[in-house]
């Protein structure tokens, strides 16, 4: 129950973060596509990670839904096979106000849990820079962890469909 709670908590503190963030100029705006409503599959990705020599499991399947609010904003929830081999499940925000030619860019925050180095694989805050792509069917988020502390970075890459 206690997971749950922080993960409404996450999710809340997500919807607030839009407020804070500048619209985009006319002529940049109109390049964004309000594309609220939709609604991604994903089935987990694959991570490349900057420690080559440790093993890591590097194809992360699993599955996730993502849920667009508007063309800045969606939310996620999944569950995937993570890179030491335990089962993750999130919930986060993924608040993108910037636009470099097709791509979106910005930051998932969120909750995780299920590596057992970070809150003894309890429930932990996490924040990544996030970059997406969308096209009308398909899509991906290319997300960078970087190395702190006990985590060792990686790129992930995670692949969408979009079902409505």
């Amino acid at each position: 129950m206690k997971t749950f709670g922080i993960a409404l908590t996450a999710l809340a503190l997500g919807a607030a973060l839009p407020a804070f963030a500048q619209s985009a100029p006319a002529a940049e705006s109109a390049h964004w596509q309000d594309r609220s409503g939709e609604v991604w599959l994903n089935v987990g990705g694959f991570s490349r990670h900057f420690s080559r020599g440790k093993g890591y499991n590097e194809n992360n399947l699993g599955l996730g839904a993502e849920y667009r609010t508007s063309p800045e904003v969606s939310y996620m929830a999944g569950a995937y096979y993570n890179s030491v081999r335990k089962t993750t499940s999130y919930a986060a925000v993924n608040w993108q106000p910037w636009q470099v030619g097709p791509f979106k860019l910005g930051a998932t925050v969120g909750v995780m849990d299920g590596y057992p180095s970070l809150a003894d694989g309890g429930t932990f805050f996490a924040a990544v820079p996030m970059a997406t792509w969308e096209g009308k069917r398909y899509g991906v988020n290319i997300g960078l962890i970087p190395s702190v502390g006990k985590v060792d970075g990686a790129v992930i890459v995670q692949f969408k469909l979009r079902v409505y």
